[in-house]
């Protein structure tokens, strides 16, 4: 499985966003995935996304 990132410094997004992992606003810097164009507030919250994805995976294989 192979997840690609921008991370966008000093600037916020067109409309208002919210982070997908910990719902908090999206302000200044943020870390959009290329493939959904979904942001995250940072390295941490697209780190617990993709590994509770990941988990979801795992479970729905066996």
């Amino acid at each position: 499985m192979r997840f690609a990132f921008v991370l966008v410094n000093d600037r916020t997004p067109f409309r208002q966003s919210w982070c997908m992992q910990c719902r908090e606003t999206i302000s200044g810097s943020y870390l959009r995935e290329i493939a959904t164009r979904l942001s995250y507030c940072d390295h941490q919250c697209y780190a617990l996304f993709c590994e509770a994805l990941a988990k979801d995976r795992v479970r729905a294989a066996s």
